[in-house]
C-alpha cells in the first residue's frame, strides 16, 4: 500500500459547461502528475491517498459516483473526506 499526499490539482471545463470545472488530475508533493482514472485505481488496489496543505491535517480523498451538481455525470469524481476546512477542500486546493 503506497500513501500519496496531494498539493496542487488540475482542473478542466467540459465542453457543455464552460462556467463549470472538474479536477482531471493531482499532483503530489514530488511534482508526479496523475489522473483521476489513476487514482481511482490507485484507490481500489488499497493506495491511500490524502490532501496536503502546511498547517492543516491531512484529509482522506474519495472515490465518488459522479459530480456533486445534480445535472452534471461527469465520472470518476473525486472529492475529500468531510471533515476537511476549506483550505483542505480539493476542490479549492491550488492549481498546478
Amino acid at each position: 500500500m503506497a500513501i500519496y499526499k496531494v498539493t496542487r490539482v488540475r482542473k478542466e471545463k467540459p465542453a457543455l459547461n464552460p462556467n463549470h470545472e472538474h479536477i482531471v488530475g493531482l499532483i503530489t508533493g514530488d511534482g508526479a502528475y496523475h489522473t483521476v482514472q489513476d487514482v481511482v485505481a490507485s484507490i481500489e488496489r488499497g493506495d491511500e491517498w490524502y490532501t496536503s496543505v502546511p498547517g492543516e491535517q491531512d484529509v482522506a480523498i474519495l472515490v465518488e459516483d459522479c459530480c456533486r451538481h445534480g445535472w452534471c455525470m461527469h465520472r470518476p469524481y473525486l472529492s475529500s473526506a468531510g471533515n476537511d476546512t476549506l483550505a483542505t477542500d480539493l476542490e479549492r486546493m491550488p492549481r498546478g
